[in-house]
């Protein structure tokens, strides 16, 4: 073995291609044979940090043969530090590797497996000690467990010194949980050794160890390279300095500061938040000082070397020294670089972004990344923490038609088929509530065994008859209940709720708990029926997503029954299984294999690591992102972290700077952050504040902005235009109208061209919120039921009227919610009603509720029909009428009466004398009394306003009627919107339609002339 000071150490500084340095090295037969004797490249065996470096290793060593013009290449042995098994140990020597007689072959458990296992003593943890968790937390401190075992294994604490950590100093709800880790800590390495299985990462470390020990007792003659690996893993960092001892070993560190200056270095040492603190710390382990590291020699290349990315480099070493050292930045004339700007000349081709959103950031980034697919042969990559913003940049891309390679795929949970069990689950636990029922139905996976097209028409008919406006009763029987209750033909919505109970009823049949294998199973066939015709067969058969959902659940399935066994069954309750089941997928990614675009990509920091782009994006840089915020966890505080030897939580700060540096030392460097994070201000990443404090401000990609803007914005000059002034022909005007219409022509002619002129019928929104509107309706109902029932002449008038509300409560759509909200007021304006009728009763003959009336005017030479449904008419015994509007809001004022702007009543009463109601049995006669009755439940509950039947004002009212009528026959007259102003303003329901918003001024209305 060869002397340790002699070991080949090197470094291939940041702004350096890596891996295109280490492959031309190693292809060039002068450096090669200088470095490591007269050895083919295919002889060399290089160990690689991720899979990915190892493709694109390779790929590399292929670039640089052809550039060679070599025809064929023999590749190195090539593979990843985190894949070494047994069979990797016993292909390193030619003799073979056989273990140890009494070192029993373990098995590593699976991730699934050790989740089931953990999980019981878990919720035995929280009965003992007493806190109310739900499952959802509990499943997450399970997670948690596993993480804090696999960190400690990690940095090899041993968990024996639980118990050491003075609980009596702690609170009671620390020494509880000191008291659980101290027990799980001892059995469950006992569990492991019972069933013969081993923690992943204590077998991966023992694998490294034990390659160690195989290279130390007979050392490879072949190079052996180590490259890229920063050595945060103890067993690895043991594994890099038996290869930097062997005689032809080389370890190759990933951007070493060699500049650093001894006395900086000693305190970059101590900071762990510092980008070089994990390189500093791997040569304290391998006893080696950074004279003893020389440069990576690099072959000649056609291309010349990166100097700006040098320079911007070390610009980003110097602004990131740690705060102890910032002393240096007086030597290089901070104050003169940042009066001056001299950012742009320190960090050379680098822009910053700042994105007031981060729609904007994602949109801005997409643009430059298209941007370079306009040179030739140009590769550009997202670097990012944030997955959000790789989703949203990839959704951007679509725009042009472009996949795009996230090198850490999409979470299982996000696929279209997780979408629909989560739906599905969700739909359940709300009681079929209109959203997640909507939501459900139109996924495009849904048909419910029906052709797509037919599925859809029939659900637009549910949506429209039951599910706008105020939410049904809850359940599928409060839909189909609903659905009787309309008076409009429901075939198709009657068929679709029957093929939907079909569905769901094994699932909703089933106890609440229940099994945890019995909600998989039924889960799984519920979705299999849920499919369209066009995707007929089983759940599980056909795409990418559900074919990985077939393994995860089978996985599932199989550790779950294990785990379980000696612990009975694992009910889940129907209200946590959605969110369990998120959790779950949500720990689960999938890389699609799709055709993507080989010259752009989406990287996380760990791969981008070692990987080259001519362009690199570092984007969401802002603190929370990137830099991550420092996490203890759940299970240890702070103090008892460092009283175990754990690491600091700042430790991943550090890990986070070395990769930012790397990934801004790329050739050209585009930073980018969002001013706001979902709606929130945002804070900038340390790092860019660093760099304008020593530097000044950064040169600025705000151009990206201007063009992501202007890609939605129409190519020619939007022009300020008026109110919408349709003129339909004559042949399309209405030539029927209600009475309530002709209000609404008085005051908003353009909503009755919208209705009657388009057809366009107004639609509530979905599960509506309960308004004034639907009060009044439940209101009229109960009036009208205690009219025709005949119960307004018998003695308990206000005990009639609350049972009808409790009837109508569950019949009516928001019943519940208004009885709710209105219960003592509508007590009050019962009590007031059964009064009011009380004090009229001798007077009254007849009684008649929601009667209709029609009547035929002739205007000019058209005819036109008036209708009119009166909320009560009563025949008096004097022989005349008297004609009541129930109102609920603010009856119209005498002066807006008497102007002929609020025509109802008035007109009601011209129709009621010229016999327009004579088919509803009311015969031509006299109106003696128009009285508004304005039922608020306030104090009083109930006013009568009267309006006097003043032949003049009743004549009036029929003469404008007539005027406005021939106003609307002449053909160049348009229905303008909102001529004037309401009484009571509220929206209409076209003012969208008409651009309302758009084209009227704060004051621009007034009553028409």
């Amino acid at each position: 073995m060869s002397d340790s000071r002699s070991a080949k150490l090197y470094n291939i500084a940041a702004g350096q291609p890596f891996l295109a340095t280490l492959a031309e090295t190693l292809l060039d037969d002068k450096l090669r044979t200088d470095l490591f004797g007269d050895y083919q490249v295919e002889q060399c065996h290089i160990l690689l940090p991720t899979r990915r470096a190892a493709r694109q290793l390779g790929e590399a060593f292929m670039a640089g043969a052809e550039a060679r013009g070599r025809m064929a290449l023999v590749m190195p042995h090539i593979s990843t530090l985190g894949d070494i098994d047994e069979a990797f140990i016993e292909s390193s020597v030619g003799d073979g590797f056989a273990e140890p007689e009494d070192a029993p072959h373990l098995r590593a458990i699976d991730p699934q497996e050790r989740f089931f296992q953990l999980l019981q003593p878990v919720r035995k943890w929280a009965e003992l000690s007493g806190q109310a968790l739900d499952e959802v937390r509990l499943h997450a401190l399970a997670y948690a467990l596993g993480d804090f075992l696999d960190e400690a294994n990690l940095e090899e604490i041993d968990l024996s010194r639980l118990h050491r950590l003075v609980p009596e100093e702690l609170a009671d709800n620390w020494q509880q949980t000191l008291d659980f880790l101290a027990i799980i800590t001892e059995a469950w390495p006992q569990h492991l050794a019972e069933n013969r299985l081993q923690d992943a990462v204590l077998r991966r470390n023992g694998l490294l160890d034990a390659q160690a020990a195989l290279w130390r007792a007979t050392p490879p003659a072949h190079p052996v390279i180590a490259a890229g690996s920063t050595g945060s893993i103890k067993a690895t960092a043991r594994l890099l300095k038996t290869i930097a001892d062997l005689p032809n070993g080389a370890v190759i560190l990933p951007g070493l500061d060699m500049q650093a200056d001894p006395a900086c270095w000693r305190i970059i040492a101590k900071d762990v938040t510092h980008p070089q603190r994990a390189l500093a710390h791997l040569l304290e382990h391998l006893d080696r000082d950074r004279a003893q590291l020389r440069d990576w020699p690099q072959a000649a290349r056609p291309d010349p070397q990166p100097v700006a990315a040098m320079q911007r480099s070390a610009s980003l070493q110097a602004a990131l020294v740690p705060a102890e050292a910032t002393g240096i930045w007086a030597v290089s004339n901070r104050a003169d670089n940042v009066a001056n700007n001299r950012a742009e000349k320190a960090l050379p081709d680098c822009r910053l972004l700042e994105a007031p959103d981060q729609r904007s950031e994602a949109g801005a980034i997409a643009l430059a990344m298209r941007q370079t697919l306009e040179t030739p042969g140009k590769t550009a990559a997202l670097v990012t923490r944030d997955r959000h913003l790789a989703r949203r940049v990839s959704a951007e891309l679509q725009r042009w038609h472009i996949d795009i390679d996230d090198s850490a795929g999409r979470p299982l949970s996000k696929t279209p088929a997780a979408l629909l069990l989560r739906l599905v689950l969700d739909a359940a636990r709300r009681d079929f509530a209109p959203v997640p029922l909507l939501a459900l139905l139109k996924h495009p996976l849904v048909g419910l065994g029906e052709a797509r097209g037919r599925h859809l028409s029939a659900v637009r008919q549910l949506e429209k008859t039951v599910l706008r406006g105020p939410r049904p009763a809850p359940g599928l029987a409060g839909l189909a209940a609903a659905l009787t209750a309309t008076p409009r033909p429901t075939q198709n919505a009657e068929q679709l709720l029957t093929r939907l109970e079909k569905a769901f009823t094994p699932l909703l049949n089933l106890p609440d708990p229940a099994p945890l294998s019995a909600h998989i199973d039924l889960l799984v066939d519920l979705a299999g029926n849920l499919l369209c015709a066009e995707h007929e067969g089983r759940f599980f058969d056909g795409s990418e997503d559900r074919r990985a959902l077939a393994v995860f659940f089978e996985n599932l399935r199989t550790h779950m029954e294990g785990a379980l066994a000696a612990a009975g069954s694992f009910d889940m309750a129907l209200a946590d299984w959605p969110d369990i089941l998120d959790l779950w997928l949500s720990r689960q990614s999938l890389r699609l294999q799709r055709k993507t675009t080989p010259r752009l990509s989406i990287w996380g920091p760990l791969e981008a690591r070692l990987m080259h782009a001519d362009l690199v994006i570092v984007g969401g840089l802002n603190e929370g992102s990137w830099p991550p915020l420092p996490e203890t966890g759940p299970w240890l505080s702070r103090p008892m972290r460092q009283a175990l030897g754990l690491s600091l939580p700042e430790r991943q700060i550090g890990q986070a700077a070395h990769d930012f540096v790397q990934a801004a030392s790329a050739p050209e460097v585009l930073l980018t952050r969002a001013v706001k994070v979902d709606g929130a201000p945002g804070v900038a990443a340390r790092w860019l504040r660093r760099l304008e404090t020593l530097y000044g401000p950064l040169p600025r990609a705000d151009y990206l902005l201007h063009w992501w803007h202007r890609l939605d914005r129409p190519t020619l000059t939007p022009q300020p235009v008026g109110p919408p002034a349709p003129c339909p022909p004559l042949a399309a005007r209405p030539t029927q109208l209600s009475v309530t219409q002709i209000e609404t022509l008085l005051y908003d002619p353009y909503a009755i061209y919208a209705r009657k002129v388009l057809n366009l019928p107004e639609w509530e929104a979905v599960d509506a919120a309960v308004s004034a509107a639907h009060r009044g309706s439940f209101l009229h109902g109960l009036f009208e039921r205690l009219i025709k029932e005949g119960k307004h002449l018998d003695d308990d008038i206000a005990g009639h009227l609350l049972a009808f509300a409790r009837d109508a409560e569950a019949d009516s759509a928001g019943g519940e919610a208004i009885l709710q909200f209105w219960q003592a007021r509508l007590e009050a304006t019962a009590l007031w009603f059964a009064d009011y009728e009380e004090g009229r009763r001798n007077e009254i003959a007849a009684s008649h509720a929601e009667i209709t009336g029609r009547w035929s005017l002739d205007i000019g030479d058209d005819s036109f029909t008036l209708t009119a449904k009166a909320d009560r008419i009563d025949r008096l015994t004097s022989g005349a009428y008297a004609i009541i509007d129930y109102k609920t809001g603010q009856p119209p004022r005498k002066s807006v009466i008497a102007r002929h702007l609020a025509v109802q009543m008035t007109l009601e009463a011209a129709m009621l004398e010229n016999g327009a109601f004579a088919e509803s049995g009311l015969p031509p006669g006299p109106v003696a009394q128009l009285d508004y009755i304005k039922l608020s439940g306030r104090m009083p509950p109930g006013e009568i306003v009267p309006v006097e039947p003043d032949p003049e004002l009743i004549d009036g009212a029929v003469d404008m009627l007539r005027k406005l009528l021939a106003h609307y026959q002449d053909p160049h007259h348009p229905y303008l919107s909102h001529i004037r102003k309401r009484p009571q303003p509220f929206a209409g329901a076209y003012d969208h339609l008409a651009r309302l918003a758009e084209w009227r001024s704060d004051d621009g209305e007034g009553d028409a002339p």
